[in-house]
């Protein structure tokens, strides 16, 4: 599919604003700013109002996108119609959605290209008979008839900028509504809230403790009083130095941290054939948009950090008086809540040859989330605004048949494995789910989530999750691929290759390794009576080369370190 003159003009116009904030981004410091108001993460809530964005500020959002989406317009207008979709939005619980009102766009759409295709049409008629009379007698030059076809040729140049101008403000309006709409949903999946997820599997299940009695109560510390009994984190003095809801991590805290950085990362180098990547913590918001997870224009985004340049005047005015500016500024940047962003959008704008898929990343990045919950059960290291988080992602060849929904369901259940197999060598107590349909969010068309078992909560706690994507992302993102039967040198017998029957790839992405729950499930469930925390023996090779198996209550870090040497 290729673009047209107008959407060109879009592509040119986003090259030069991508150069802009390119430059800006090198030269400049940053100031950190969030919508959220909790704690101390801001002095209170961004001045301003909540309006719906203008038309001028949507129209220069919509133009500064760099990336070319394509959603397939005709299959949500039939599955909007047969009842499917708006169906799917229910069982999903998706607020503020409106499949129809996208139907009523595109149909507009249609009707508004099909007139400019009969304005082209007319011109150039006219073009034909201006230069015929042309080649006739001078004369004719000067006739009445030669003058009336240029004068209306003018004004049909002029009608159909204007006509094109709106079809490519038209355009970007229906992206904008059909963006939101969300992905199919996998047969397989239950229907209802996060109480209805299935149980696949418990493994480990002989690691969850008797009910405790009074007589044990005291004897299971939760991860906040072990972290303090082993010098592992500060939660006090983090909170003066970046408000409530960060920590340090010291001493074994640090070195676990680490450990299981390079236990998730070399297991999947070494024995699945991921490619290790680290990725950029600083992202567009454009990037966050097309991976589905933006509210609306006018909505203010809770989870989100943004950044302001201190040499934009205009720009820090902008953002300050309005609460949900990032909703109409794709290329604003912000902190990634998550390594699949970056990674999502690396091969972002690309055709990807059959030789070079399926392509596996594991990432690592630091993840920010600026919402949190108050609360017992929050406390410490289990709800926290910065983290490491080792990432799978992976892309695979897309296409209409069942064949690309095979290869992304069987990449998917790889990803499960693996983290089953990177869980069961921390010999923690786990479970596996399958996600209900409210759980899904936008873009998954199914989720596995993983829960630790967490003897210091009494509880289960969110440790993992995969998802398979299909081709949401990758539309958005206009990653494609030639068919898995087609040569870039020869396809289809013969030939140079062209981009008119190209897939969409399909993504999957899954958490490896989220640092605060996994140390967490560890210390938790490796205490004794005493205190001391056991290393899981799969663990070890990465914690002082294998030195230490047990952390002993009473004994300092130095003093570890002296006996070690």
């Amino acid at each position: 599919m290729k673009p047209s003159p107008s959407t060109n003009q879009l592509v040119r116009m986003s090259n030069v604003i991508i150069q802009q904030s390119t430059t800006t981004a090198s030269t400049t410091r940053y100031r950190l700013k969030t919508t959220s108001t909790r704690g101390t993460l801001n002095a209170g809530p961004l001045k301003g109002s909540l309006n719906q964005p203008t038309n001028q500020q949507q129209q220069q959002s919509n133009q500064s996108r760099s990336f070319l989406p394509h959603l397939d317009y005709k299959s949500l207008k039939a599955k909007t119609l047969s009842g499917s979709l708006p169906s799917n939005i229910k069982l999903r619980n998706i607020a503020n959605t409106d499949p129809f009102s996208v139907v009523a766009l595109y149909d507009k759409r249609v009707s508004a290209d099909f007139d400019l295709a009969e304005l082209r049409k007319l011109r150039n008629k006219i073009a034909a008979d201006v230069k015929a009379l042309a080649k006739q007698k001078t004369s004719n030059q000067n006739s009445d008839a030669f003058q009336t076809l240029q004068q209306r040729g003018r004004a049909l140049k002029q009608e159909i900028a204007e006509k094109e101008h709106a079809l490519s403000q038209l355009d970007l309006n229906l992206y904008d509504e059909a963006r939101h709409l969300p992905n199919d949903t996998c047969p397989s999946v239950p229907i209802g809230d996060e109480s209805k997820a299935e149980v696949l599997d418990i493994i480990n299940k002989h690691k969850i403790p008797p009910p405790p009695t009074p007589e044990t109560l005291d004897s299971i510390k939760n991860h906040v009083d072990l972290c303090s009994l082993h010098d592992m984190a500060d939660f006090t003095r983090a909170s003066k130095v970046s408000g409530s809801g960060f920590y340090f991590l010291k001493n074994f805290g640090a070195l676990f941290e680490l450990a299981l950085q390079r236990y998730a990362i070399e297991t999947l180098t070494l024995h699945h054939g991921f490619t290790p990547v680290t990725v950029p913590d600083i992202i567009r918001h454009e990037v966050l948009e097309a991976c589905g997870f933006s509210p609306r224009a006018g909505v203010q985004d809770p989870q989100t950090y943004f950044l302001n340049t201190h040499l934009d005047p205009s720009q820090h005015q902008h953002h300050t008086n309005t609460t949900n500016a990032a909703a109409f500024d794709p290329m604003r940047l912000c902190l990634a809540a998550t390594a699949e962003f970056p990674l999502a959008a690396m091969h972002a704008g690309e055709v990807l040859k059959p030789s070079e898929l399926p392509i596996k990343y594991v990432g690592l990045g630091r993840a920010f989330r600026a919402e949190g919950l108050a609360g017992s059960i929050n406390r410490g290291l289990y709800r926290v605004h910065q983290f490491s988080k080792v990432e799978m992602f992976g892309l695979v060849a897309g296409g209409s048949g069942k064949e690309a929904l095979e290869r992304s369901e069987a990449m998917m259940e790889e990803f499960k494995s693996i983290q089953q197999s990177l869980f069961e060598g921390l010999e923690i107590c786990f479970r596996i789910l399958n996600m209900p349909t409210e759980e899904l969010g936008a873009p998954a068309y199914k989720k596995y989530d993983m829960e630790a078992w967490m003897p210091g909560k009494n509880a289960w706690g969110e440790i993992s999750s995969t998802s398979n994507c299909t081709d949401y992302q990758s539309r958005r993102l206009n990653i494609r691929n030639f068919p898995q039967s087609q040569s870039t040198d020869s396809p289809s017998g013969g030939g140079e290759a062209t981009t008119t029957n190209l897939d969409f790839v399909h993504t999957i992405n899954g958490t490896a390794a989220a640092i605060p729950r996994l140390l967490i499930a560890l210390v938790e469930t490796h205490q004794n009576s005493k205190g001391d925390v056991y290393v899981p023996l799969a663990l070890r090779p990465f914690l002082l080369g294998g030195k230490v198996d047990v952390i002993k209550a009473g004994e300092s870090f130095g003093d570890v370190m002296k006996r070690i040497r």
